[in-house]
């Protein structure tokens, strides 16, 4: 169910627990004249001119919801005086296709939040995830927005409302991503504009760059994480020949392991443990002084 106030996953209630905690504050109310939850403060509908229901458009009463509206002051805090963001942007505002043709339906699709420098240049795109991301049709929207942001070679955050506006979070997820920019782009689409299949058995067409199991863990190859891991690949463990020699056998194992195991939610739990340690190690060591080659 929707909340009745702000359009959030609200469950079975009527009320989702941010506005529910307002109407306990007597900030939301439902209203005796029009019969509808809405602000104590807002002007009742029934208020309106009568003349105004004969319009077939408009103007909604804002760009954004109210979960949004929230999350929106946490990633403003976040950024320095170096970048803005802006929110519900159309993908064909800031992608482009590289051939010549007129059908673009693709890019008519809008994300929450687009992080830019100051010359409006795209960093990073930021979705705000409820429930309804879940169901089938919102998963295959979100699985070509996030491939189409890939080949492009922006990265996507995603925020589940689901653990709450986390201004800590938040702030770390998107300097950690700015901090790993620009990205390696990845290339999922041909020139005839049909998907490159995106099976389990992906990993195996990739080249010996791919991330498997980090991947299959965090979701994106590239993700923050990812990309920690893969440059700790590069700039560490392709030094030494033991290094080498482990790179080869992960290579050769863990696509078998993803194959068959990806999907099951005790195999990601059990690596993303394990990296987690890992990665916050790495980070770590980044922040001693003669340690920046870990990474970079």
């Amino acid at each position: 169910m929707k909340c009745k106030v702000c359009g959030a996953e609200s469950g079975k209630y009527i009320l989702c627990y941010s506005c529910n905690i307002k109407r306990q504050e007597g900030i939301i109310i439902k209203c005796e004249k029009c019969k509808k939850w809405h602000y104590a403060d807002q002007k009742c509908e029934n208020e309106n001119n009568s003349k105004e229901n004969n319009f077939l458009y408009q103007t909604k009463k804002s760009l954004i919801t109210e979960t949004e509206k929230e999350y929106y002051i946490a990633i403003k805090s976040a950024l320095t005086a170096d970048y803005q963001v802006f929110p519900q942007i159309n993908l064909a505002a800031f992608i482009e296709r590289t051939d010549r043709t007129r059908f673009r339906n693709e890019l008519f699709r809008n994300v929450d939040f687009l992080i830019t420098d100051l010359n409006y240049k795209p960093k990073i795109v930021i979705e705000i995830n409820d429930k309804t991301h879940l169901e089938s049709e919102r998963k295959e929207r979100d699985e070509k927005v996030k491939n189409i942001c890939e080949e492009a070679g922006i990265p996507i955050i995603k925020l589940w409302t689901s653990y709450g506006v986390n201004y800590e979070y938040i702030k770390n997820k998107i300097q950690n991503t700015l901090s790993l920019l620009p990205i390696e782009r990845i290339h999922h689409f041909n020139q005839n504009n049909i998907d490159i299949e995106q099976k389990t058995e992906q990993p195996e067409k990739k080249s010996e760059g791919a991330c498997y199991i980090a991947t299959c863990v965090y979701g994106s190859y590239n993700s923050p994480e990812v990309m920690i891991l893969r440059k700790y690949r590069d700039n560490k463990l392709s030094k030494s020949i033991k290094g080498r020699i482990f790179v080869k056998i992960y290579y050769k194992i863990s696509p078998i392991l993803v194959k068959y195991f990806g999907t099951n939610k005790w195999f990601k739990k059990f690596w993303k443990k394990f990296l987690d340690k890992l990665i916050n190690k790495l980070k770590k060591a980044y922040n001693e002084p003669g340690q920046q080659h870990l990474l970079f």
